[in-house]
């Protein structure tokens, strides 16, 4: 009976093997069959290809790794406190009901640059946070965008010179070229690191003395023409009347250069057609009247940048102080240069001008193909 119930059990494990039930498997190679593209489908994708390569030449290698480290965040004018878009408030109230109020209820509200100081000024008090000498810093959101759609305002750096000068606590290094000797005994002690005369030019293309490690350069106009082979070397330190770095009074640029405000543009990398420039303007210490001259000042430098004509260069100008996140909106309106007739005429010489050219090339291609089917009659 033992022998009987294994030899059955047997024949039961038999029936679930394949070779008993007669499955034969067959091992061949797979082929992946690629279905044909349709000739849309080979449209889109040579599209798509063309908008990569083109976005991968709109920046430079840094430039694109910086994006792509910037994937997961937020773009530096989307960042506190971010960039003001008018369209997003369109169904706030205006004014708020009382004093104490929620920013994101109402419109934003734009003061005074006395009224701003005022209220940093009492978040700054010893009982708060204790830094009435603390740095102000006026954060300005920019248009960057020009006549042309695919041409932005490029980055910049300058030196503004201010009625009011205070400590910024920065360290600027200058390189002054000057060919008198006594002048460059004075430049040195006005304030500059060193000065150089007319036989150090050669030095310094051939490579045989550095000015990498100065971060402006002034020069008397004696030294004009001699410093020419080096615009290329110097690039945007490279001494000229616009930046304020040639002229006659040496003292006085050096002076300038240490004592004025740095204003940086930068354009944002994420959204080209955005911008930023946060220059300090001075301390919570100066009276209102110094630092609202200040603001003006460098306020009429940074709208040199961008012609009038083509709307308001500056988007928003924030009021902050240094270290802080309190931010007041100014009323900057009596600041801006207004719009002159001159830089409006201009902007419709440069229209009017690129439509002659259209309507020229337009004509010509109708030209060519009368030309072509009188040749084939």
């Amino acid at each position: 009976m033992l022998r009987h119930g294994l030899w059955q059990s047997y024949n039961d494990f038999r029936l679930l093997m394949p070779e008993a039930l007669g499955i034969q498997q067959y091992r061949g190679r797979k082929r992946a069959l690629k279905a044909g593209l349709s000739r849309q489908e080979r449209l889109d994708r040579r599209l798509k290809r063309e908008e990569r390569e083109a976005a991968r030449k709109q920046y430079s290698f840094m430039e694109r790794i910086n994006i792509r480290r910037m994937k997961n965040l937020l773009s530096p004018s989307q960042q506190f406190p971010g960039r003001l878009v008018a369209e997003n408030e369109k169904d706030l109230d205006e004014t708020p009901a009382c004093s104490v109020f929620l920013r994101k209820a109402v419109k934003t509200q734009f003061y005074s640059v006395s009224k701003a100081l005022e209220m940093h000024r009492e978040l700054q008090q010893p009982a708060m946070f204790n830094n009435p000498n603390a740095p102000v810093k006026l954060r300005m959101e920019l248009n960057m965008e020009t006549e042309k759609a695919t041409k932005m305002i490029p980055a910049s750096s300058e030196i503004v010179p201010i009625p009011h000068p205070f400590t910024h606590k920065e360290k600027r290094t200058i390189l002054a070229f000057v060919a008198d000797p006594t002048l460059q005994e004075l430049a040195v002690e006005s304030g500059a690191e060193i000065a150089l005369g007319p036989d150090v030019i050669k030095k310094i293309i051939k490579g045989q003395f550095r000015i990498d490690d100065y971060d402006f350069c002034v020069a008397h106009t004696d030294m004009g023409s001699s410093i020419l082979p080096l615009r290329g070397i110097l690039r945007s330190r490279f001494p000229t009347r616009i930046n304020g770095g040639l002229g006659e009074d040496i003292p006085a640029m050096i002076e300038m250069f240490k004592s004025g405000i740095k204003v940086d543009i930068k354009p944002d990398p994420v959204f080209p057609q955005w911008g930023l420039c946060e220059p300090v303007v001075g301390r919570l210490s100066m009276s209102d009247e110094q630092l609202e001259a200040n603001i003006q000042y460098i306020i009429e430098a940074v709208c040199k940048h961008r012609s009038a004509a083509l709307g308001p260069f500056i988007n928003r100008a924030l009021m902050m102080v240094i270290p802080g996140e309190a931010h007041f909106a100014l009323e900057i309106d009596k600041y801006v240069p207004a719009v002159t007739e001159e830089e409006i005429e201009k902007l419709e010489k440069r229209k009017t001008g690129k439509k002659k050219k259209k309507e020229l090339k337009e004509v010509e291609k109708a030209d060519e193909s009368v030309d072509e089917l009188l040749a084939l009659m």
